[in-house]
């Protein structure tokens, strides 16, 4: 009966209170796990070598893999320029920074990167430079013993894509943009974090990033990434499908991971399109021969290949639009949309779902977009320079530290 029930009411305030408590504890409990396996794991296997985890008093770098050295190496060499002394450690024993040799620079490979981790939960540093996000959310955690945490952004992507409290835990960040800086600040607010260091920095990669080759190609590079957020699952096969019915040669670049992840689809695609002279699939390693061969990029609204195409190449980009699943991505916190829709308006175009169709005539409409200085500018800090800069940030960094 309805005078004998009990009606239960939590305001959204309460809600969202209670829910983020909850998650909190199941990440606790997952790191505890995880933490344990990780201990485990260094003390049955061990580290290659005599690894140390004490550097007291030092700036360290760290590296997860030899694909993060195109962003490293521009900082280590202007640090070497100005003698300051780092060290520098990373979880791949192929990474090239392992083979710098400089009186000013001491380096270390860690093991894998469970090892890698399980040192730097203990690591005794002044500073600790890394492009590993979710520091202190899962395994990766803030050692008590280091002053001071660093993330340099090794992408021009906004923030959006990147899993939530990916930067929440870090003194300060280098970041590429001032759309990063904006949400960076309105993600603190919200959530009534420690305000960080923001830096305009820029990407230090696009400092050694230099195209092969200088080309006029005239086919359509369509390039999805892999996973929910990608439109490949949505509309990859329609999208081939109208651009070959509207007389566009295209070289299909799909993701390596989507070989694996999308193989039926893929298979399906072969079939289909694979005879098709106007058609190229692409499964090199590197992606310079397909650029170089392209007139336009069409991609995934979060892609970093929107900035390379645009910024390196100065060729137009098109990307698809639609709604991913939030995942637990910085986006469902954050009120405005990607600064990369801006980018998108000046150097191509954004296709929505409904309009795939038109791919054809929008391709059209588009290819003769030119990129200029101007927009290159307003979209990323000190493009071609952001190493020196970020050189200049971090040693300003050391030197503030108690």
């Amino acid at each position: 009966m309805i005078e004998n029930s009990i009606l239960l009411y939590i305001d959204p305030g309460t809600g969202s209170l209670l829910i983020s408590a909850l998650i909190g504890f199941a990440l606790s409990i997952l790191y505890s796990i995880k933490g344990l396996f990780y201990k485990i794991s260094y003390l049955v296997f061990g580290a290659k070598g005599n690894i140390r985890s004490d550097f007291t008093g030092q700036i360290v770098f760290f590296s997860e893999g030899n694909a993060y050295w195109s962003t490293f190496e521009p900082v280590v060499l202007e640090l070497i320029k100005n003698r300051q002394k780092i060290v520098y450690l990373s979880a791949d024993e192929k990474d090239e920074g392992l083979s710098i040799t400089s009186e000013y620079v001491v380096t270390h490979y860690l093991g894998n990167i469970r090892q890698a981790i399980y040192v730097l939960n203990q690591l005794k540093a002044k500073m600790c430079v890394m492009t590993t996000p979710q520091l202190d959310v899962i395994a990766l955690k803030r050692s008590k013993n280091t002053k001071h945490y660093c993330h340099i952004v090794h992408s021009p992507i906004d923030i959006h894509p990147y899993k939530k409290f990916a930067f929440d835990y870090f003194d300060s960040v280098l970041c590429s943009s001032e759309s990063q800086i904006d949400n960076l600040k309105f993600l603190e607010e919200k959530r009534n974090s420690i305000p960080k260091q923001l830096f305009r920095t820029g990407c230090a990669y696009y400092d050694v990033f230099l195209p092969e080759t200088e080309s006029n190609g005239d086919s359509i590079l369509l390039a999805p990434t892999w996973g929910d957020k990608s439109f490949l699952q949505l509309c990859g096969k329609e999208i081939i499908g109208n651009l070959l019915i509207g007389g566009h040669k295209v070289i299909f670049r799909p993701h390596p991971q989507s070989w694996i992840s999308d193989k039926e689809l893929l298979n399906d695609i072969v079939v289909s399109y694979g005879e098709n002279p106007n058609l190229l699939i692409d499964k090199e390693t590197r992606g310079e021969s397909a650029i170089s061969q392209s007139k336009l990029l069409i991609c995934d609204i979060s892609s970093g290949m929107t900035f390379d195409m645009a910024f390196v190449y100065k060729k137009p980009v098109v990307a698809i639009r639609f709604d991913w699943k939030d995942g637990g991505y910085e986006s469902s916190n954050l009120d405005q949309e990607t600064a990369v829709i801006g980018l998108l308006k000046a150097v191509g175009d954004v296709v929505n779902l409904e309009d795939i169709k038109d791919i054809s005539s929008i391709i059209d409409k588009c290819s003769s977009r030119e990129v200029t200085k101007e927009i290159i500018d307003k979209h990323i800090f000190n493009f071609k320079n952001a190493g020196k800069i970020a050189a200049e940030q971090i040693i300003s960094i050391d030197k503030s530290i108690n």
